[in-house]
This record gives structure tokens, sequence and C-alpha cells, in this order.
């Protein structure tokens, strides 16, 4: 989860900073000791290096990150920032001495001691600092503090408590209930349970404007007194253990902007009065368990809605793309029905994703007209039709995703003129026709996928002018004719599918960027397998020659490269002697004429095939297969990966699918 720009505690913090001006009065005397010695501990016990402290003016507070003000008679200290000065806990008693100090001001009202290294803190800072009762804002975000959830009983003027991403552990109980005057609490991303603090002082006074308390482990309903902090902007509970529904009774928060349920367990309608939220801009509820209809005029204020990977069902709204406003809606993965609505006046619009629900019915016309729209995101339904040739007009258009739909007919011009494209995935349609060349003109694109179609013809030469084309799926169509000879020209290839198809040929040398996978099988190449064809790609990973007409012997060049896992050899023609490939590689040769007993100096190491009765290379040369999931399995891998390439970034996404489980597994169900 990306950090948030909160905007009332800038508004907060620009309200307590005062001018670094400062004036001709003294420090006075008491305090400008303190410093002293607190600028002295960072250095000399806390390795803050002088260049960083600024400290040798005369005047404490030109110092670094002290600002002071006058009170009348001299000046004070008002702000401390000692953000990212790598303050650690490793001296406990240098800690205590920091500490101590701190609490000495007494006209301190900020304090900044986030991104350092404080795994612990003082118990006495809790318990005991009766000096910072002025204090408004305290940020100890991004530390790894380890503990208890303290009592903040001492701290009763606080504005501002910024204690996020620690590692916080227990339960909040009544331990905020003296903040009387809180109106910014940011927990997210620590180890917090139990229910949700009501925070209920601040209730009567509607002082609470920002509520976050994201990433934890915090469980229960959501409570109805959350709802009474009237001048509520940010509410953020998601990425918890909530459970139940979402009482319908927001519509007391007529300043709320951000509403953020996200990855909850959450059920139940999306309640109406959520249509009623007028300054609501905001509201993200995905991976939950939410069912039943759309309310009918849940866009009308809000910009970016996202309820994806839910439970709701019905037809999408009619009124759904009408406000000017909206800018993102993200309903994938639900049970919808019906068609995408005709009438679309949302021309701000630059995110459409529908795709995983059972809409059907044509695309239409209108979406031509979204000239704002970056992404476009369909697949998993029923449409069918073909795609609008004014489809091209939506010129910033970077993602288009119309998979696993009915779509037929040929591939439309217009789409060469989408030329900010940065991916196309129509796999999975009944798509007809040859690829236009005129088409092939995305300066910018990493990703095609035309697979599974009924394309013909040859594949253009053209498509060596995609420079930045990283993968390449023309699998399961019915492709002719020979692969362009300036395929090894595409510097950034790394994942080439081109099986299932009747091509024909001499394969042409690959690119040194092909690490992934190169998926040849079921065509018509025949011959002996070009050495000199692979020789380059020697980070290549999965290679894939099966059910074609190769004959003659395995060259010794595959053993060269290095990063191979599988090798699909079955099904050919192949004889004579199998090369020593590395342990880790796992080749399959079954369907082939006799390899000789000479294919290795140990004869153990061949066992007679039951089923081919082929001779086949055993003992170290074979790894044992990974277990090929089911097809059940397969499609859940598929879309936690997919999700996880959307939502959490690509390393996240390697702890659901491997690009070598996923071409095997593609391998299988294509």
């Amino acid at each position: 989860m990306g950090r948030y720009v909160y905007l009332f505690s800038f508004l907060v913090l620009s309200t307590l900073c005062t001018s670094s001006q400062v004036s001709a009065e003294q420090l006075n005397q008491t305090q400008a000791g303190v410093l002293q010695k607190l600028f002295s501990s960072l250095h000399s016990n806390f390795s803050v290096p002088s260049s960083r402290l600024n400290n040798s003016n005369a005047n404490p507070c030109l110092w670094k990150g002290v600002v002071c003000a006058s009170d009348g008679s001299s000046e004070v200290v008002r702000e401390l920032y000692f953000s990212n000065f790598g303050i650690s806990s490793k001296k406990s008693s240098s800690l205590q001495d920091l500490f101590d100090s701190l609490c000495s001001l007494h006209t301190l009202q900020l304090l900044d001691l986030s991104n350092n290294q404080l795994s612990s803190l003082p118990d006495s800072f809790f318990s005991n600092c009766t000096g910072l009762s002025s204090l408004k804002y305290l940020n100890l975000s991004s530390n790894v503090v380890s503990k208890q959830f303290p009592d903040f009983s001492e701290f009763g003027g606080l504005e501002v408590l910024d204690l996020s991403f620690n590692y916080l552990t227990g339960t909040i109980d009544n331990k905020l209930d003296s903040l009387t005057q809180l109106k910014s609490l940011n927990l997210t991303s620590n180890l917090l349970s139990g229910t949700i603090p009501l925070l209920s002082s601040g209730q009567k006074n509607g002082t609470l404007k920002e509520l976050v308390l994201s990433i934890n482990n915090f469980t229960g309903t959501i409570p109805n007194d959350i709802f009474k902090h009237r001048n509520l902007t940010l509410l953020d509970l998601s990425q918890n253990r909530l459970v139940g529904p979402l009482p319908d009774v927001l519509n007391n928060l007529s300043k709320l902007e951000v509403l953020l349920l996200n990855a909850n367990e959450l059920s139940g309608p999306i309640p109406k009065s959520v249509t009623n939220l007028t300054a609501l801009s905001r509201f993200a509820a995905y991976q939950n368990n939410f069912s039943g209809f759309m309310p009918i005029g849940l866009t009308n204020y809000i910009k970016v809605l996202d309820l994806s990977y839910n439970y709701l069902t019905g037809e999408l709204p009619s009124d759904l793309m009408l406000a000017p406003t909206l800018v993102s809606i993200d309903l994938t993965n639900n049970g919808l029905t019906g068609s995408i609505p005709r009438n679309i006046s949302s021309y701000n619009l630059y995110r459409l994703r529908l795709g995983g629900n059972w809409l059907n019915g044509t695309l239409p016309t209108s979406i031509g007209e979204l000239s704002s729209l970056s992404d476009l995101e369909l697949e998993g339904n029923n449409l069918s039709g073909e795609i609008p040739k004014n489809l091209g007009n939506c010129k910033n258009l970077k993602l288009l995703n119309l998979a696993s739909n009915n779509f037929e007919n040929e591939l439309p011009l217009g789409l060469g003129n989408l030329s900010n494209l940065v991916v196309i995935k129509l796999q999975m349609n009944k798509f007809s026709g040859r690829i236009p060349n005129q088409i092939l003109t995305w300066a910018n694109l990493s990703t095609l996928n035309f697979s599974q179609n009924a394309l013909s013809g040859e594949i253009p030469s053209q498509i060596s002018n995609l420079k930045k084309l990283a993968n390449l799926n023309l699998g399961g169509n019915n492709l002719s004719g020979s692969i362009p000879s300036t395929i090894g020209n595409m510097s950034y290839l790394n994942e080439l599918q081109l099986g299932n198809n009747k091509l024909s040929g001499i394969i042409p040398a690959m690119p040194v960027s092909l690490t992934t996978a190169l998926n040849l099988s079921h065509n018509s190449f025949s011959g002996p397998i070009p050495s000199s064809s692979f020789i380059n790609s020697r980070e290549l990973e999965v290679l894939d020659l099966s059910r074609n007409n190769f004959a003659g012997l395995v060259p010794d060049s595959l053993t060269t490269l290095q990063f191979l896992t599988i090798l699909d050899l079955s099904n050919n023609n192949l004889s004579g002697t199998l090369p020593n490939f590395h342990s880790w590689v796992n080749v399959i040769i079954t369907g082939n004429a006799l390899f000789s007993r000479e294919a290795t100096s140990n004869s153990d190491h061949l066992h007679l095939n039951s089923t081919t009765g082929n001779k086949i290379s055993t003992g170290t040369m074979r790894r044992p297969s990974v277990e090929t999931p089911s097809l059940d399995r397969y499609l859940e891998m598929v879309k936690r990966w997919q999700y996880a390439a959307r939502v959490e970034g690509p390393r996240q996404q390697r702890r659901y699918m491997t690009p070598i489980e996923r071409y095997r597994a593609l391998a299988l169900y294509d």
C-alpha cells in the first residue's frame, strides 16, 4: 500500500511551523543547554555526522532541525525535526538521556523522529514526560519500534499522532481516550489487534479528521460509533481482518473524502448511504465479500471506485459512467451481468476495469469517445461482436485487455492509432484473418498476446519493429510460413510463444534477450534442429520444440544454455546420442526414434519407456518435473498471478506463480 499524502497533516505542520527568521531575542538559556546536550549526544552516542547536525552556529535556533519562536521575552524551542538522523536503540542509557532531554522542553509543540532505527522507546517517555504537555505533533513513523501499544494519557494536547510503519503489538483499548484534541491518527502497518478503537473522546467536539488503521490485525465488525466523528475526511481500515457489513450510517460523514476498506472480510450489500456522501472522491473496498446489487447513484460524486474481487451481482447501473468527475472504475472479478451501459459521458475516465464478470453484448462505440482512457480491461466476459473502429481514437490508451471473450472478425486497422499502447491482450477470442501490418506501429509496446484465435497468414516481418516488445504470444492460431528472420533484432524480447500453429521453414537466430521461454511446439518444422538458432539465448529457461518433424541428432550446442530448466523434444523424429545436459535440466524425449545405448557411458542411465518402447536418458540427466497443477488450481494461480502483477508488483507476483510454472500450465491448457 502506498503512503498517503495526508493533507490535513501538512496543514497542521504549516500551522505549527514559524518563520525560519530568528528575532534579536536570545534563546532561553535553559533550553539552549538542553539543545547543546541533545546535539552532543546525537553526535557522540548516535554517530550522527556533524555535517548533518549543522550545529556550529552560536545560536541554537539556527541549527538543523530546530525551529524557535518568541514567547514575548525570549526565544523558545517550538519544533524539532530529527527525521532520518540514524538514531537507534542500541545504547539504552543514551536513548533514555535523549528522551529525558526532550521531555524537559516544555515549549515543544512538534517532535519528528521518523525514519530512524528506533526499536524501543523508554517507558518513562509515556508515563512521566509531563514536560511535553504542549506537544501537538508527534511523528515516530518508519522506525522498528517493537512493543505493546503505549498509553498516551500524558500527551493530552496531541493533534497529530503518526506511529505508522513500526511493529507495535497488542490492543488499543482506551489508551488514546485522553487525546481530546486529536485531528489525525496514523497507525498503518503495525501488528495491532483487537477491535477498532472508538476514540470516543473526540466525538463530541468533532476534532478527528484522519483515521488510518490499515495493515494491522484488527478484528470484529466496524463499529457504528466510528461514524460519529462527523468531520472525518479520511477513513482507512484496509488490510485487516474485519467482518460483517458496512453500517448504513454514513450520512453523518458529509466531509468524508476517502474511504478505504479493501482486503478485509466484509460482507453484505454496499450501503445506499454511500451515494449521499457528496465529498467522497475515493471509495475502495476490493478483496472483500460484498454482495448484492450496486446502488444507483454510486458514482455521482466519486472519482475513483474500486470494488473488484467481491461477489457483486446484477447489472451495471445505467448511470455508472455519466458523472463528468469520474476518473477510475474497477469492478474486476465479481458476478455482474448484462451489457456495458451505452451512455458514457465520464470523459475524464482514464481507467475502466470490468474483467472477470458475466457481461455480454457488444462493446459500446461511446468508449471510443473517452480521450483520457489509459487502461481498458474487459477480459473474461461474454462480450461479442467487433472491436469498434473508433477505439483507435483513444490515443492515450496504454493497456488494452479484451482477452477471453467472443470478439470476432478481423483486427481493426484503427488499433494502429494507439501510439501509446504498452500492453495489448486479445487472446482467447474468435478473431480471424491476417495480422495487419498497419497495426504493428506501437513504439512502446511491451506485451502482445493474440493467442488462441483463428488468425491466419504469415507472421508479418514488421513485428520486429516493436523494439520494446518483451512478451510475444501468437500461439494457438493458424499462422503459416516461416518466422521472420529479423526476430533476432528484438533486443527486449524475453518470451516468445508460437506453439500450435502451422509454421515451417528455417528457425532464425533468436535474440540474446530471450530468457523466459521459447515455444515452437505443435508446428511443422522439419530437418535437423538448427544449432545456431538458440546459441545467442544463453539464459533461456524453457525451450519447447515438441510435436514437430525434427529429425537427426540433438545438437551439443543446446548444452551451453546454462539456465535451461525444461527442454521438450518429444514427438519428433530425433535419433542418435543425447548430449550430456546439466543435472537440473528436465529433458523430455518421448515419442522419438531410438536413442543409442552409447548416449551415456553408464548403461544404468537408460531405461525402457513402457509406453513408447524408446530408450530415454535418465539418472543424473533428469530432474523430476514439478507436479502439474489441476485446471482449477491453474486458473486460481493465474488469477492470483495477474492480480499480483497489477496490484502488488512483480516481486510479490512470483509468490503465486513463477514464469516456468505459468509456461507449463499454459502449455497444458492452451
